[in-house]
């Protein structure tokens, strides 16, 4: 790996000095960009050079705060023309020629007059820098990144800095979740993040947009929280707007691996329809991903989630406007998938006093089937008034196979108990969800009222077999024998009501009020019936009280709060405090022991931002919320599908109480761009799970509340771009880190730890024309934690990782990619290799006029070294676990993409 590195970074400096050496054969051009009337300097606007003779893109560069810029590789003695563009201006463009004898031109001072109609101000997208920071949008020019042809959306993200995308798919960015995707400002298929991410083409895209997830009460009155997940809106190149364009894919390898896939789309203007299917069994995930690249393949690398998957989805997705007034999107899709996966998992269980070892092999077989259904309308009444509409209706069936032998032992190998056991159960279920959101606007700006309900419907109902015998020694020999044969009915239902009112008043120019209420009333009800198995009857009528229970459980809220903001030019504040009563009723209906709760909580906020420059703000959030447990952790029957640990519940648990601060900071300036962030969460009464092991080894769990845990986390992010004529350089930069304090029960006996966290990250993505790309990036982590008791050791463990993913492109035709992973884990329990290298490649081969086909082939994990091993370090316990994964294989796959645009450009 030392030697790969090494060819990298020489290769790296040799383009650099061939760059440096033709660099006298150009020359800059510097200036200073102000306001025809106020002569005051106009920061953020862009300046481009172009040839002349065809138009080309020179260079372009972003003006400062001062308005100054200057623009680098202005080649010598040749005709350009300089254009200048700002929003809210007229264009500027000026025709230029640097003199042979001259590396350096200083023009005047250039005046930029205000456009009297701001729809003649132009705003040329390609010369757009790479990302900017709006007061509540991070914005991502795509064309500013560079992928390999035919790459999709999630290629592009893994480039975008502070982005995150794991094994799964899962997309964070700067920490945090991006939970919706929508295409033009609407959803796409019901927003799931990875069917837009794995499907959408990346060149048809313009622009990449990031901001809070918020709810439509949130975006009426211009609020935040500052813990909201985040949304990506992928907004369309002007000419694919209107036109059909789409991708089938087939492919077929060793070890009878096959994928397909097809997505066809057909766009015009506020119409949009889609259709999507996908069929494989190469772990890529169940949802329709068709994507063939190397890149996109990591889950399959890595192990995945472990075990092998078969997975077949489809559905489609459309949107479209009836009149002025009506906006309709909706969506439906479909979900199959069978995973087998075969484990081997050992524990070593670590008590205050004492230590014993828990080995178990496992097999299971899982087949899920979903339906989800969404329709979104919306209604603009008049110019003050809209009425929206959101309904989803998901429904799902399951059958799961879990067949388990464990055994566990005593430091010197004595057996402590053995256990054989086959757990079996079919479930089924729906949810039903509804949201009516009616806002009204006035004369008087900043006035407005708001009214949501909210309903959501959840059912769910399994029946599971429970066949099993668990051996208990005592001094070498058996001492009892524990026989379970057993069938439990359950049915788990849950209704929740919700009705939210809102009033926002306009005090002053630059101060308002608004008065909210709440009002969430939330039904769970959860009933298990369990019987033994009958010898005489041949069937499940021997009632088992022990783990039969019916409860119920009531939670009622009213929240009035009150909260005022500010907002004048660069500054907004807000600070509000509301007062939450909570009545929580639960009932033990089998027995009709009932325990009535009730609280009074202050659920303070407060937030203040700063925008310190054009493109750059500071927020920092406050606020304080609650989170009652569930309907499983209150439920006070015992949990035992797997014998040997039994979950329990308790009915006493009290509601959890949730502080968090918030602050980030970020910036874009030309080509750069910089975040800043700082978290800092504790709880009370929050709810863990204390563990404890009785005398014949069987563990038990119950979750209790505790008080004292707190966590905080930092997270640096820095991205800079270089580019010099064909040649391109981006360097990303990344630090992050965490530390939690833990406060938990090891047997019963209380136990705190403190974990240290800190990673460190450098990225750089070089590109030459379309011809090479080389990405190379390495991440180092460290981690350590302490624990309060002498009998506990402290665990210190680092992970590095270092991967290299590189395209070819020439001949036109000929595309050959690389990915290329190390990995290295300190903590990989002895008899593994704590390093793995993962290695792929693939050869495309472009064919037809217009490149619309590709003969494609791939091979995975060249080095045969993809081993689902991993190791888990607990306050409790150090488990090493191996899992099923799919290994080596090659695939032959052909891929067509249909394309036929007629919107203008």
């Amino acid at each position: 790996m030392r030697w790969s590195a090494g060819i990298i970074v020489c290769f790296l400096l040799f383009i650099s000095t061939a760059v440096q050496a033709q660099r006298p054969r150009y020359g800059a051009i510097k200036g200073t960009v102000i306001d025809s009337l106020s002569r005051r300097t106009l920061e953020s606007t862009s300046v481009t050079v172009f040839l002349s003779k065809d138009s080309s893109l020179v260079n372009y560069a972003i003006t400062s705060r001062k308005g100054d810029f200057t623009i680098t590789d202005i080649p010598l003695n040749t005709e350009c023309r300089i254009v200048i563009t700002s929003k809210g201006y007229d264009e500027y463009s000026k025709s230029l020629k640097l003199p042979a004898d001259t590396k350096e031109l200083r023009l005047d001072t250039i005046l930029l007059v205000k456009a009297f109609n701001e729809l003649k101000a132009v705003t040329v997208t390609a010369l757009r820098p790479p990302v900017t920071v709006k007061p509540d949008t991070l914005e991502f020019n795509v064309t500013s990144f560079k992928t390999m042809p035919n790459a999709m959306v999630e290629d592009l993200l893994k480039q975008l800095p502070g982005v995150d995308v794991d094994k799964d798919g899962n997309v964070t960015i700067n920490g945090k979740k991006i939970s919706k995707i929508m295409v033009d400002g609407r959803e796409f298929f019901g927003g799931d993040p990875k069917i837009a991410l794995k499907n959408l083409p990346k060149d048809i895209i313009d622009k990449l947009q990031v901001v809070d997830n918020k709810t439509r009460e949130q975006r009426f009155n211009k609020t935040s929280n500052g813990n909201e997940d985040l949304a990506i809106n992928l907004t369309l190149r002007k000419e694919v707007q209107k036109g059909w364009f789409g991708r089938v894919s087939a492919g077929y390898g060793t070890n009878e691996r096959y994928e397909g896939s097809g997505m066809i789309n057909f766009f015009n203007g506020a119409k949009q329809f889609s259709i999507i299917g996908n069929a494989s069994n190469t772990n890529r995930g169940s949802v329709a991903g068709g994507d063939f690249s190397i890149a996109n393949s990591r889950s399959t690398l890595d192990g995945g989630g472990g075990g092998l998957t078969r997975a077949a989805s489809g559905g489609l997705n459309f949107s479209d406007n009836i009149g002025r007034q009506i906006k309709l999107n909706g969506s439906y899709f479909y979900n199959n998938a069978h995973t087998d996966n075969v484990s081997k998992s050992q524990r070593e269980n670590r008590l205050p006093d004492s230590i014993f070892f828990y080995n178990s092999d496992n097999n299971s077989i899982n087949e899920y089937s979903g339906h989800r259904l969404t329709l979104n309308a919306s209604y603009t009444i008049d110019t003050l008034t809209e009425l929206h509409i959101n309904s989803n209706v998901n429904t799902n069936k399951s059958d799961n196979v879990n067949i388990k032998k464990a055994i566990s032992l005593t430091t010197t190998g004595g057996k402590i108990n053995t256990s054989e056991n086959n757990f079996t159960t079919n479930g089924d279920g729906k949810n039903i969800s509804t949201e009516l959101f009616f806002s009204r606007r006035f004369k008087k700006q900043g006035r407005g009222f708001t009214i949501g309900l909210n309903y959501n419907y959840t059912d769910q109902s399994s029946i599971s077999d429970n066949l099993g015998q668990n051996d208990f020694y005592k001094n070498g020999a058996v001492d009892s024998i524990d026989v379970v044969n057993q069938r439990s009915n359950q049915k788990n239902n849950n209704k929740v009501v919700s009705v939210t009112a809102s009033w926002a008043e306009p005090l002053t120019q630059y101060l308002s009020a608004i008065i909210r209420y709440n009002y969430t009333r939330n039904l769970n009800y959860s009933d298990k019936i369990t019987n033994r198995y009958n010898a005489i009857t041949d069937k499940y009528d021997l009632e088992d009280t022990a783990f039969t229970n019916a409860f119920r459980n009531i939670n009622e809220t009213q929240t009035p709060d009150v909260s005022l903001s500010f907002n004048k030019n660069k500054y907004r504040a807000a600070i509000g405090s509301g007062v939450q009563f909570m009545k929580q009723d639960n009932l033990t209906i089998t027995n009709g022991d009932l325990l009535q709760q009730q609280y009074i909580n202050i659920t303070p906020s407060a937030n203040l931002g700063y925008n310190f420059s054009k493109t750059g703000n500071l927020s920092i959030y406050y606020n304080g919320r609650n989170q009652q447990p569930t309907i499983q952790q209150l439920q006070p029957v015992p949990d035992n599908s797997n014998p040997l640990y039994v979950n329990l519940g308790n009915p006493d648990l009290k509601p959890s109480f949730y502080h968090n601060i918030n602050l980030q900071v970020r910036e874009s300036k030309g080509n750069s761009y910089w975040f800043a962030g700082l978290t800092y969460n504790t709880t009370q009464d929050q709810i863990i799970y204390q563990t404890w092991f009785d005398d014949v080894g069987k563990q038990f769990s119950q979750p209790v509340n505790i008080n004292g845990n707190f966590s905080t986390s930092g997270n640096l992010q820095f991205s800079q771009t270089f580019k010099k004529r064909d040649v391109m350089l981006r360097m990303n930069l990344g630090a992050n880190g965490y530390y939690n304090r833990n406060n938990t029960f090891t047997n019963k006996v209380a136990l705190a730890s403190n974990s240290i966290s800190v990673s460190q990250s450098v990225g750089l993505n070089f590109t030459y024309k379309q011809l090479l790309s080389v990405m190379p990036s390495f991440n180092i982590r460290y981690n350590k934690t302490q624990y309060s008791s002498e009998s506990l050791q402290d665990v210190a463990f680092n992970t590095k990782t270092l991967s290299v993913s590189a395209f070819w492109n020439s001949p036109k035709w000929l595309i050959l990619e690389n990915n290329l992973q190390y990995s290295y884990n300190s903590q990989i329990a002895p008899g593994f290799n704590k390093s793995v290298t993962m290695w792929s490649a693939a050869v495309n081969c472009l064919m037809f006029k217009n490149q619309q086909g590709i003969l494609r082939l791939a091979v995975y994990d060249i080095l045969r070294q993809n081993v689902g091993v991993s190791r888990t370090v607990t306050q409790n316990f150090i488990e090493d676990r191996q899992t099923e994964v799919l290994q080596q294989y090659f695939l032959l796959s052909f891929i067509y993409n249909l394309r036929k645009f007629t919107g203008k450009k």
